[in-house]
C-alpha cells in the first residue's frame, strides 16, 4: 500500500507541477536561467515503482503528453536510479521525431537546471543526437552541439560526445562543424583518438583540401603519442575554419 501511494505521490500533477513553466521562469530558448534547488527527498525507487513507471512512460508519449513525461522523468531521476532502469530510450526516441526542438529542450533544460540530476545530461544528450544524425535531422544535432558549448553549460562535454558529433558531422558533409568540434575537444584537453582523426582526415580529403588533410593528421598524431600539445592543433584549426568560411 506504501508503495502504491507513493507512486501516485511521484506521478501527481502536485509533485510534477512543482518543476513545470507554471513555477520555473524559464522557456526552452531562455539564456539566463536560475538554477533550481528541488527538495524532493532522493529515496530510491522501488522495482514496483520501477514497473509503474516504465509503464506509464510510453502510454504518455504515445498520446503527447510529453511535457508530463518530461517532468515524470525527472522526478523519477531525483531519486538517483540508474539511467538503464527508467524507459528513457522509449522517450528520447519520442523527442526525436518532434519537427523541431521545443520539446527536446524543455526536457534538456530541466535537466541543466536541477543541479541533482545533472549528472544525466551528457548521457541524454548522447542519444538524442545520435538519433538526429541516424535520422538525417543533422541540424538539429548542430543546434544541441551549440547549446553544450555554452560557457554556461555545467557538465564537461566528454569524449564520447565529441566522438559522435565529429562523426556525425563529417557523415552529413558539414566538415567545419566537424572541425568546430574538434577545437573543442583539443582545447579542453580531450584526447584525440586515431578513430576521430581518421574521420577528420578522410572527411578533408573528400573537401580536396589535401593539404590541411596532411597538416591536421600529422598534428593530431603528434598529439596522440604525446610529442606535443594542443596549441598547434588549436591553431591549426582556426586557420583551416577561417579560411574556409571566408
Amino acid at each position: 500500500m506504501r508503495s502504491i501511494q507513493r507512486l501516485r505521490f511521484l506521478s501527481s500533477p502536485s509533485l510534477l507541477s512543482r518543476f513545470t513553466p507554471s513555477s520555473l521562469p524559464f522557456t526552452s530558448s531562455s539564456s539566463s536561467s536560475p538554477r533550481i534547488e528541488p527538495t524532493t527527498a532522493a529515496t530510491p525507487l522501488t522495482q514496483e515503482e520501477l514497473t509503474q513507471i516504465n509503464l506509464l512512460i510510453p502510454r504518455l508519449c504515445s498520446s503527447n503528453h510529453l511535457k508530463e513525461a518530461a517532468n515524470l522523468i525527472t522526478t523519477a531521476f531525483l531519486t538517483n536510479p540508474s539511467l538503464e532502469s527508467i524507459s528513457v530510450s522509449i522517450f528520447i526516441h519520442r523527442l526525436s521525431l518532434e519537427p523541431d526542438l521545443t520539446q527536446p529542450m524543455y526536457f534538456l533544460n530541466r535537466l541543466k537546471y536541477t543541479p541533482k540530476i545533472q549528472s544525466f545530461l551528457l548521457p541524454i544528450c548522447k542519444m538524442l543526437v545520435s538519433l538526429y544524425f541516424r535520422d538525417r535531422e543533422a541540424k538539429k544535432a548542430l543546434k544541441i552541439f551549440h547549446w553544450v558549448s555554452r560557457p554556461e553549460f555545467p557538465c564537461p562535454v566528454d569524449y564520447g560526445l565529441c566522438a559522435i558529433l565529429v562523426n556525425g558531422f563529417c557523415k552529413n558533409d558539414m566538415v567545419v562543424e566537424g572541425l568546430r568540434v574538434l577545437r573543442m575537444m583539443a582545447v579542453g584537453n580531450l584526447k584525440v583518438g586515431g578513430e576521430v582523426r581518421m574521420w577528420v582526415y578522410r572527411s578533408l580529403l573528400r573537401e580536396a583540401r589535401i593539404k590541411e588533410a596532411q597538416e591536421m593528421n600529422e598534428a593530431l598524431k603528434y598529439v596522440e603519442n604525446g610529442e606535443k600539445g594542443n596549441e598547434e592543433v588549436v591553431a591549426l584549426l582556426d586557420c583551416i575554419i577561417s579560411n574556409w568560411i571566408e
